[in-house]
Order: structure tokens, then sequence, then C-alpha cells
């Protein structure tokens, strides 16, 4: 696949222990926390959504899901 390259790079830069999958979806994980963060800070979620510690919290638990930080469920 066309990624596998640019996966291997990250894996061999950042967590030469982990599988390339697994540190690209670290990456991932890892910019949707700092969009997470980023549209709180500057009010992105105002009149978007009304609760928005909940839903923070649902976000970035799902974040660690996905990366096998958290189990599922």
């Amino acid at each position: 696949d066309a990624l596998r390259p640019e996966a291997e790079r990250i894996a061999a830069d950042i967590a030469p222990d982990l599988p390339p999958a697994l540190a690209v979806a670290l990456v991932a994980a890892w910019s949707q926390l700092f969009g997470l963060v980023s549209f709180e800070v500057f009010g992105q979620f105002h009149r978007v959504v009304e609760d928005r510690d909940a839903f923070f919290a649902a976000a970035a638990r799902r974040l660690g899901q996905d990366v096998g930080l958290l189990p599922r469920g």
C-alpha cells in the first residue's frame, strides 16, 4: 500500500517497538485530540455541542479505544 514506507518511517522515528500501522494510528489519534482541544479552546463547538464536557470525554475515550489504550465497550 502507498502509505507503507511512510508508516515504517514514522514507526522507526517515534515507536520502533510498535507495528507501523499502530504508530500511524497513534499519530492520527494525536492529531484528532489536538483538534478536539483546539475546537474547545477556541469555541468552535459553541452552538453545535451543548454538553461539551461529555462530548470531549466520549471523543477522547474513543480515540483511546481506537489505538488500544482503552478497552472497547
